[in-house]
């Protein structure tokens, strides 16, 4: 129920930045008029030491952002889909407030990793979760 409702609260903030800038989509923005659907798949992951976690990919329209959900020490935290060279990143700057930084899940060829960032430094990582791997 929780996943819903964070699903739905993202949803709501883009509809919402689509009206503030004025909808249309050749300015890049979301026409709130236009028929929209949402989209999400679960995968449960386990990662090295048998740690569990659950990701909820969201989908906004055929070609709108893309978000993921993270279910893990029994919270819950929504991610953005960020810059990658290569696989699917999502990160946020907020994450749990025993590593002090936000949070980054990069999936790549069947694997993916959790880290924390270092402090404010999105360009320093530290591991959370490793080799974690869909449906094992």
């Amino acid at each position: 129920m929780k996943t819903r409702i964070l699903l739905l609260t993202a949803v709501a903030a883009l509809a919402g930045s689509a009206v503030a800038g004025g909808g249309s989509r050749a300015s890049g923005n979301i026409n709130p008029s236009a028929p929209t659907s949402v989209s999400s798949r679960t995968f449960h992951y386990t990662c090295d030491g048998g740690r569990k976690i659950s990701v909820s990919y969201v989908n906004y329209g055929a070609d709108g952002p893309l978000f993921a959900v993270l279910n893990w020490n029994g919270q819950q935290y929504g991610l953005a889909q960020a810059i990658s060279a290569s696989g699917a990143r999502y990160a946020s700057l907020y994450g749990p407030t025993v590593s002090g930084g936000g949070l980054e899940w990069w999936e790549h060829q069947g694997q993916a990793d959790l880290s924390t960032f270092v402090g404010t430094d999105t360009s320093s990582t530290r591991p959370l979760l490793t080799n974690c791997k869909p449906g094992r």
